[in-house]
């Protein structure tokens, strides 16, 4: 009698105990033995999930059955055939027209009978309710999972699964670069084309290596996934619907959500032939055009850029002159060095807070209840939304695309107000920025052109060039900071430098109290700390009331990466 042999292993938790196939088929050759009647006419061997129907050589093996190829199949468990009833039911209709005629186990006895038939059944029945039961057990547990705040499945790139705490947690490396890839988006020079070539060719970026997948370049698809993905952003997208996450975000929420913008498609990023640092920041002060780079190389071989407005090709022509780069750096530069405010201001500042902290409280509870009142208006979206789909008004992608905006914007409202509650009035975020204000030179004579445009944009606003001359404005908090101090509000020329006084009365101690805890002020405070850390760590490492400050926000004064604070 010719029959088959038919091993199966899944690689899922339904045969996590199951012999390998190696040990399968060992006992297969036990029953066959030295039966000269076994006649084998092929041997199936397949790792793959008998729970839904699709299994190709199992399949392969059946169609032969049908043509008459044998008429026994020699396996070491009914459950190896069939953990559904489309198989199992398959392997009985077979019996029942005749073209299978006998199966073999290695622990179970079948007799081609009516009885032995309705045994083999029952059999089939007990293997799909192991795998039911089993799909039930793991819902649970990532229902579980996920109402505790962590995501069930594999991390995602930058993160790593801990086996000890069975969480989700940063992997150091990979977290900081996933950070990085956000920076570039968010800094509105980088399309996702242009991030994967500097990802893949400058930093030379691989994925983390798993048994059977990473440690190759990122694909465009997967950066595509990757800052879209809410789980940077603290939350967590499971079958549709959004849940609070307890891992560390990569991005805050306000930054997510603008990533989201950029990447849709709606702010377009116009890719550039040179990288100068100035073009289209500056305005000419004569016509209020902008102001564009030029690169010239002289007979002599040397190289110059020159700034100059874009009416020079335009008529009527814009007669303003044009100005070298480094004529208008040493400019920039000397006005950075008007931003810095003397130590003494600041040392003394920081004795007088504690007076001024009482009433900041109160306001803080207001803040946390408007958002606490938002979230609920939410939950009630959402409760209005639902009755909406029960009486078929809606349908179901609109109910599950509004459910998950809603989700997201609840999540964004109780992040607002848990922070407001924990939140204390504090003097650290304008010393961040005072530190960086006496560190913006070196780091601008220092730096290439992408960081010299950034430190410019974060210092200045509405820059102007007239007469070879440029006109900065301290940009908000540092002129709302200067002014708080004593100092007369900056914007002009580099001539318009001023002696800083150290007393301050207590109406501008109040002023740079209020301008502390302003959210904008110290949102930009972290963002500094973060660009300080990665182009000087030991400066913050140097300061211990602000490495205080800043493991109060969450940001990691190990990496520089801001975690909680949004």
């Amino acid at each position: 009698m010719k029959y088959f042999i038919y091993c199966r292993k899944s690689q899922e938790a339904e045969d996590r105990q199951i012999m390998s196939l190696e040990s399968q088929t060992d006992e297969v050759q036990r029953i066959i033995g030295s039966d000269d009647s076994i006649e084998i006419v092929g041997i199936y061997t397949e790792a793959f999930s008998a729970k839904q129907p699709g299994r190709p050589l199992f399949n392969e093996m059946v169609k032969r059955i049908e043509k008459g190829h044998a008429v026994g199949i020699i396996s070491w468990h009914p459950d190896r055939l069939a953990r559904n009833s489309m198989d199992g039911g398959q392997i009985i209709y077979l019996l029942d027209q005749g073209k299978l005629t006998d199966l073999k186990f290695a622990n179970y006895s079948f007799e081609n009978s009516s009885q032995g038939k309705f045994m083999l059944s029952i059999m089939f029945g007990q293997s799909k309710y192991y795998v039911d039961n089993l799909s039930e057990n793991v819902k649970r547990g990532q229902r579980t999972k996920l109402k505790n705040g962590w995501k069930p499945n594999m991390a995602p790139i930058g993160y790593k699964n801990c086996p000890e705490t069975k969480n989700i947690l940063p992997d150091k490396e990979h977290f900081k670069a996933v950070r990085n890839i956000f920076k570039l988006l968010l800094s509105g020079e980088h399309s996702v084309l242009s991030i994967h070539r500097i990802v893949c060719d400058e930093w030379g970026y691989t994925t983390p290596q798993h048994k059977t997948k990473g440690g190759k370049k990122p694909a465009v698809s997967t950066l595509y996934k990757m800052l879209s993905n809410p789980f940077y952003a603290g939350l967590i997208l499971w079958n549709g619907q959004i849940y609070e996450g307890k891992h560390k975000p990569v991005v805050t929420m306000s930054e997510y959500e603008r990533a989201q913008v950029l990447i849709s498609g709606e702010t377009k990023i116009k890719p550039k032939k040179y990288a100068f640092a100035y073009a289209g920041l500056l305005r000419c002060g004569a016509c209020g055009l902008s102001v564009t780079a030029e690169y010239k190389r002289k007979p002599s071989g040397r190289e110059y850029t020159y700034y100059h407005c874009t009416r020079i090709h335009r008529t009527p022509k814009c007669t303003q002159p044009s100005i070298e780069v480094r004529q208008l750096e040493s400019q920039i530069v000397e006005f950075m060095k008007q931003l810095r405010i003397v130590e003494p201001v600041f040392d003394w500042l920081a004795k007088q807070l504690s007076q001024f902290n009482g009433g900041l409280k109160s306001e803080q509870d207001t803040i946390a209840e408007k958002h606490a009142l938002a979230v609920s208006d939410y939950e009630k979206q959402i409760s209005n939304l639902t009755d909406l789909r029960l009486r078929d008004v809606i349908t179901d992608d609109e109910f599950t695309k509004k459910r998950k905006n809603l989700q997201i914007s609840i999540a964004s409202a109780r992040e607002k107000a848990e922070i407001a509650r924990k939140e204390k009035p504090t003097f650290e975020p304008l010393k961040i920025l005072s530190t960086f204000n006496a560190r913006a030179v070196k780091y601008f004579s220092a730096g290439d052109a992408c960081m010299k445009r950034k430190l410019l944009k974060i210092l200045c606003s509405n820059p102007t060039l007239k007469d070879k001359k440029v006109f900065l404005e301290a940009r908000y908090p540092f002129s709302e900071m200067l002014s708080a101090a004593g100092v007369p509000r900056l914007c002009g020329t580099i001539e318009n430098v001023r002696t800083i006084s150290p007393k301050l009365t207590k109406a501008q101690v109040k002023s740079l109290t209020a301008l502390a805890k302003d959210p904008e002020v110290k949102k930009l405070a972290l963002e500094l700390a973060e660009f300080m850390h990665e182009v000087e760590p030991q400066t913050l490492q140097s300061l211990p009331e602000v490495q205080d400050y800043l493991l109060q926000s969450h940001i990691d004064t190990d990496t520089g990466l801001i975690a909680d604070y949004r």
